[in-house]
């Protein structure tokens, strides 16, 4: 398979693993599109870019500077959704890293 596509298959997996706790807080639909497209970025994110850290810290890194503008506008509605939004950043961003670079960039 693609490196493309499977970068898109984890990021939708992220991507949902994020929305669902969104939906059940009463997230409206713009924030719950936005944030599925954030972890397609994310995922492209890892597998094109190459820093000289582990995938699980580069995940972390690059989860939470594309997340924060992000937090920014869902904190405009929803001021408690702060720290949750930025610990599921950390925590999918450290996961999504360890796959991208055990299924995507160490595969020959």
């Amino acid at each position: 398979m693609d490196k493309f596509i499977k970068s898109l298959l984890l990021g939708t997996a992220a991507g949902i693993l994020n929305v669902i706790p969104l939906v059940f807080l009463g997230m409206g639909w713009h924030g719950c599109i936005a944030t599925l497209l954030h972890w397609f970025g994310v995922s492209l994110l890892l597998t094109y870019a190459s820093l000289p850290l582990t995938g699980a810290v580069s995940g972390m890194i690059i989860a939470l500077l594309t997340g924060i503008p992000l937090v920014i506008l869902i904190a405009e509605t929803a001021v408690t959704a702060i720290i949750p939004l930025l610990i599921s950043s950390l925590v999918l961003g450290c996961v999504l890293g360890y796959m991208t670079e055990r299924l995507i960039t160490n595969q020959p």
